[in-house]
């Protein structure tokens, strides 16, 4: 079995910790979009203030694990699984708990889908992407 080079293993972690940041600063983008247009305040038509609090702290956590991405690349990577499985199992519960049936619900919910798909691509490839790791085949 043969290692991967460091150099190539760099380039994937790269491409990898890129494409994760293009998704988080879409969400980013997301999460401003809302606070420009209803105020930091706002409570999603009567949702928990935690919820609602959560979902405002994630247009500052989004644009810190980007940074943490390229500056401290195996925090970053972190920071991004433990974001998106967090936002995933949060945005599910609130499927469940205010607009059941939950499948119905999620498969209705384009944003839902887009989330969960990165969701997996993150705990598919985190291991990848961590900066220093070889594969060995």
């Amino acid at each position: 079995m043969a290692r991967v080079s460091n150099s190539a293993a760099r380039q994937r972690s790269l491409v990898l910790r890129t494409i994760y940041a293009l998704c988080l600063l879409g969400a980013t983008y997301n999460h401003w979009v809302v606070i420009w247009q209803h105020g930091f305040g706002w409570n999603y038509g009567g949702l928990p203030k935690a919820s609602t609090t959560f979902w405002t702290m994630l247009a500052f956590l989004d644009p810190v694990a980007v940074i943490l991405l390229f500056t401290r690349a195996n925090t970053g990577v972190a920071a991004t699984a433990a974001i998106i499985v967090t936002d995933v199992i949060h945005n599910l519960w609130i499927q469940a708990r205010y607009f059941p049936p939950l499948l119905q619900a999620v498969a209705s919910s384009p944003q839902v889908m887009e989330q969960i798909a990165f969701m997996l691509f993150v705990v598919a490839t985190s291991w990848l992407a961590r900066e220093g790791r070889q594969i060995v085949r």
